[in-house]
């Protein structure tokens, strides 16, 4: 080859080069808009909405609980004077078995 087919070569190589250069620059910027004006609003709204979810299941969870301990002391307050009569009589008779 020529040294002029050389230089042209070269020179057509640099200036594809310089192409890519400018198009992957472009893109770049295209890219950090997209980010900048759609991606970062819907993760902040996804955060917040988030947020709220978490808010809202931690108070439904506190609800449910209240209520399980509710029912728990009721059914524990029914049950216990019944309870404590029978644990009583049992101690007494095997106390009074005991001392003989």
């Amino acid at each position: 080859m020529s040294s002029d087919k050389i230089k042209d070569v070269k020179a057509a190589g640099e200036e594809a080069v310089e192409t890519a250069r400018d198009e992957i620059d472009a893109v770049k910027a295209h890219l950090e808009r997209l980010i900048t004006k759609h991606v970062v609003p819907a993760l902040t709204n996804a955060g917040g909405k988030a947020g709220n979810l978490t808010e809202e299941a931690v108070a439904n969870v506190r609800e449910l609980a209240n209520h399980a301990r509710n029912d728990i002391s009721k059914q524990t307050r029914a049950q216990s004077p019944w309870v404590s009569i029978a644990i009583s009589g049992v101690v007494g008779f095997i106390l009074g078995r005991m001392s003989r």
